[in-house]
C-alpha cells in the first residue's frame, strides 16, 4: 500500500482540527479565570551550571552501540524491518509538520 502526499495531508488536517477543537473547549472551559494564571520557570546560575558539567561529562556518541551494529552489519545479521523504517519515515514527517 502506498501513501501519497496527499493523503498525509488529510490526515494532518484532521488532526490539527481536532487538536483546535480540544484548545478550544479547554479555553471556554476555562472561562475568564485562564487570565489569572500565570507560571514562572527559572533555574539559578548554580543550577545551570551544574547541568552544563553533568552534560559535558556525557559522550554523544554511544560507542558501545555504535560497536555492536558495526559487528551486526559486519557479519551480515543487521536487519531492519521495512515497516519499522516507513514508521519512523512517516513519525519524523509528522513531527516536522506539526511544529
Amino acid at each position: 500500500m502506498m501513501i501519497s502526499r496527499a493523503q498525509i495531508g488529510q490526515i494532518l488536517k484532521v488532526y490539527e482540527s481536532q487538536a483546535a477543537q480540544r484548545s478550544s473547549k479547554v479555553a471556554s472551559a476555562r472561562g475568564a479565570s485562564a487570565a489569572k494564571d500565570k507560571v514562572v520557570l527559572s533555574a539559578s546560575q548554580d543550577d545551570q551550571n551544574r547541568v552544563r558539567e553533568i552534560l559535558k561529562d556525557i559522550p554523544d556518541i554511544r560507542l558501545e552501540k555504535v560497536e555492536a551494529l558495526k559487528k551486526q552489519i559486519e557479519a551480515g545479521t543487521y536487519k531492519v524491518e521495512a515497516s519499522e523504517v516507513a514508521d519512523k519515515m512517516l513519525g519524523r514527517l509528522l513531527a516536522d509538520r506539526i511544529k
